[in-house]
């Protein structure tokens, strides 16, 4: 059987009281800005990479590529 409500013991286990759920945009700043470069200095070899494929790997791929954009990632400057 599980503790019951209020037994006098406090939280044990879980997030610490005050800890965010998420990383804040701040934070995430610098690893998108490596993502970008990264995608940026390889976008040939990428490229290159995607034509290899077959084509379900690729859209595989592609559809990866598009859920990170759409929930905010780095995206490489034109």
């Amino acid at each position: 059987m599980g503790r019951q409500k209020n037994d006098g013991r406090g939280r044990i286990g879980g997030r610490a009281k005050g800890t965010p759920n998420r990383p804040k945009p701040e934070q995430l700043e610098p690893l998108n800005e490596w993502i970008a470069g990264l995608i940026e200095r390889n976008r040939a070899r990428f490229e290159n990479d995607l034509e290899a494929m077959e084509p379900a790997q690729r859209a595989g791929v592609l559809a990866s590529l598009i859920v990170h954009q759409q929930a905010g990632g780095a995206a490489p400057q034109d």
